[in-house]
């Protein structure tokens, strides 16, 4: 899931920040921002947005390469995020590559591209995957497979055995009379 790449240690050669020299004018505009601090509540945001824009404009000024290739490569850190969190929030909705790469804000084939990139498969084998790892884990749980099939996204019953069976080699049925009988085992044991 996207929580889990969230690193408990961050990578310092990867850390989202610039570091700038103090100069005369970052000196001036930290004194402009604690004299806009006393100010009354009714412009505030309005001074701070255009703050914002003139330290903004300044380095950019000052450090174009930096402020743009820190964009760059946020835009595209973002664009990775984008296609992760509507592939995992759409796992058994079965969308097409359209819907996909439409919520993605991309062109289908951009979405296909950054897919590979990001998953090392199609987007087609990584969803069948995804779903027999949901089939097999509810299985497991001694779900019926007809439940199971319209739990992974599945119209109908036979769609998903065959392709259940494609994965695992046995129909959903007998992989949860075999995982029943090794309970019923276990449990006798």
């Amino acid at each position: 899931s996207i929580i889990n790449e969230i690193p408990s240690k961050p990578d310092k050669t990867k850390t989202p920040f610039l570091v700038f020299e103090k100069d005369e004018f970052i000196k001036t505009y930290i004194t402009s921002l604690k004299l806009i601090q006393s100010k009354s509540a009714s412009f505030l945001d309005k001074i701070i947005e255009v703050k914002f824009e003139e330290l903004m404009l300044h380095l950019l000024e000052k450090y174009p390469k930096e402020i743009l290739s820190f964009q760059t490569k946020n835009q595209e850190e973002y664009a990775d995020f984008e296609i992760k969190k509507a592939v995992e929030l759409n796992l058994t909705n079965n969308l097409t590559l359209e819907e996909l790469a439409f919520l993605c804000h991309t062109s289908v084939s951009t979405f296909k591209r950054k897919f590979i990139k990001l998953y090392n498969e199609t987007p087609s084998q990584y969803f069948l995957q995804q779903k027999m790892e949901i089939a097999k884990s509810l299985l497991l749980q001694n779900e019926n497979p007809s439940e199971v099939s319209y739990k992974v996204g599945y119209e109908n019953h036979s769609s998903f055995s065959q392709s259940f069976k494609q994965v695992y080699g046995i129909s959903p049925k007998q992989f949860r009379q075999q995982n029943l009988a090794v309970s019923q085992q276990l449990l006798n044991d």
